[in-house]
């Protein structure tokens, strides 16, 4: 996730959890990255439905993980949350990519709400093509058709964030982020409690990033107001 990261910091001027934006208002973003397979060969699973070669990352099992179940819910109460992964396959691609600077430019974005609630325990990937768009939830072959490409997310901050007015990025915002997080884990009292002492021992957006990491295992960054506001034009 560094390399995409840091594209994102640089090109988009984003910023970390805590960081300094130009009028002290944001939007915090939930970035969970995958790392893709890259798949050539035509006894590929999922070849004849968007041709060789192609990608594809899993979601984790319902019996593994909650984290698709998490991130719904994280979605659910109005902030940005993706699946983010970069359409390169190898080391050597990579380097060159973001030395280029091109690993954004490249790189998938896809909503938890797009991908919508597993039903079952069945593992579920997300499959897309090496040579076009077309993007699809498998099992299942159900087409996603609001993903977004990174050459096409600095254009839509203004629509994802639409109706919902920047909050001030103060000590007050990270404390309720944070306790919006812990409430998502509240079914397990014990938990809560444990990670609920970080609020008095780490400063506000230190402890929900920390929570961003470690609950949900995302990057936390925040949208300045501004580069929403560039976004509309």
């Amino acid at each position: 996730g560094f390399v995409l990261t840091h594209e994102l910091v640089h090109q988009q001027q984003l910023v970390p959890a805590g960081g300094q934006t130009v009028d002290g208002m944001g939007y915090p973003l939930f970035l969970q990255f995958k790392s893709s397979d890259y798949l050539k060969r035509r006894n590929a699973a999922e070849s004849k439905l968007v041709g060789l070669p192609y990608f594809r990352f899993s979601l984790h099992r319902r019996s593994q993980s909650n984290q698709q179940a998490l991130l719904l819910a994280l979605e659910g109460l109005g902030h940005l949350v993706f699946y983010a992964t970069p359409k390169i396959h190898e080391a050597i691609n990579l380097n060159r990519a973001f030395f280029d600077r091109e690993v954004l430019r490249g790189s998938l974005f896809v909503t938890p709400m797009e991908i919508g609630e597993l039903p079952d325990n069945e593992l579920y990937q997300i499959v897309f093509s090496g040579r076009h768009e077309m993007v699809y939830l498998c099992p299942g072959e159900r087409r996603l058709e609001g993903v977004i490409w990174g050459e096409d997310l600095g254009n839509s901050w203004s629509r994802l964030v639409a109706g919902h007015p920047p909050p001030r990025l103060d000590d007050d915002f990270y404390r309720g982020l944070a306790k919006e997080m812990l409430m998502l884990i509240s079914p397990n009292r014990r938990i809560f409690d444990e990670f609920a002492r970080g609020t008095f021992e780490m400063a506000p957006a230190t402890f929900a990033d920390y929570l961003a990491k470690t609950l949900f295992d995302c990057e936390l960054l925040i949208v300045p107001a501004d580069v929403v506001s560039r976004s509309e034009t």
